[in-house]
C-alpha cells in the first residue's frame, strides 16, 4: 500500500485494475489518529488511468482535495 501524510491525515492509495479494460481506478482510504484509535474512511471515483503509478498520483491528489474540503460530496471533517 502506498501512503503519504497530509495535514495530520494519512492517505492510503489502493488503486485497482479493471478486468474489462485493464485501466486503473482510484480508491483511497483516509485515516486519522484520535487518541489510541485510528479512524479510516474509504473513497473512490470513476476516473481511470493507463498505469498504476498514474492512478496512485491521482489517488494522492484526490485525498488532498478531500482533506482540503474541495470535494463537496466527500468529507473527513467528522472523523
Amino acid at each position: 500500500m502506498d501512503t503519504i501524510s497530509y495535514k495530520g491525515y494519512q492517505i492510503h492509495a489502493t488503486p485497482y485494475q479493471l478486468a474489462d479494460s485493464g485501466r486503473w481506478n482510484i480508491r483511497i482510504h483516509v485515516a486519522v489518529e484520535r487518541g489510541a484509535e485510528t479512524i479510516w474512511r474509504p473513497f473512490s471515483t470513476g476516473n481511470t488511468f493507463e498505469t498504476r503509478q498514474e492512478a496512485i498520483e491521482h489517488c494522492f491528489n484526490f485525498g488532498k482535495q478531500i482533506i482540503d474540503g474541495q470535494v463537496p460530496e466527500c468529507t473527513v471533517s467528522d472523523l
